[in-house]
């Protein structure tokens, strides 16, 4: 083994690893170098590096990224759709503060893009799920449930049940047109 360095691979959970072509995509979650503030510089820091692992080569490697990574990055939903992963909600990391914005990272460029802010109208929430899906020649994003806080806005179709220490799990379905 020798010229070849080891790859320093960081502990971390409430992640997701999306797998693109013949690489898998490791992007935030709790870490120990992760502040657990709503927001610094040394937090966009830690969460603006894009860990891959090539299947191929069968090694890790790190990747800085451009643009303004979302702040829910503990137990956020992701899926892929061609060379982009599309990151919705999660959790700061601190209190019970969540999110609910929509953000992409293209994979091509390590770029990132906000493409819904954070809606005071939708309940802000980690732990859901999300697919994407192509149906009649449309493109779309699917997330479905989460816990986290109280809604504004209760909406008739869906559930929200109270746990004891003040967290909301409910059962919201949102459908994200990717073609407008």
């Amino acid at each position: 083994m020798s010229g070849q360095s080891i790859y320093k691979f960081k502990n971390r959970a409430g992640h997701s690893a999306p797998v693109i072509g013949g690489s898998l995509y490791l992007w935030a979650g709790n870490q120990l170098d992760l502040p657990l503030v709503h927001d610094s510089s040394q937090k966009r820091k830690v969460t603006s590096t894009v860990e891959t692992f090539s299947f191929s080569s069968a090694r890790w490697s790190s990747h800085l990224t451009r643009g303004t990574p979302p702040l829910g990055v503990i137990g956020y939903s992701c899926t892929i759709f061609r060379s982009n992963i599309y990151y919705y909600a999660g959790s700061c990391g601190h209190d019970d503060c969540y999110h609910n914005s929509l953000n992409v990272l293209n994979t091509l460029t390590m770029s990132w893009t906000q493409l819904h802010p954070n809606d005071e109208s939708m309940m802000k929430k980690g732990y859901g799920g999300m697919v994407s899906l192509e149906f009649e020649g449309t493109d779309y994003l699917f997330m479905v449930g989460g816990i986290g806080t109280t809604p504004a806005v209760k909406h008739p179709q869906f559930q929200y049940n109270q746990l004891k220490d003040g967290r909301v799990v409910a059962n919201e379905q949102l459908l994200y047109n990717l073609s407008n």
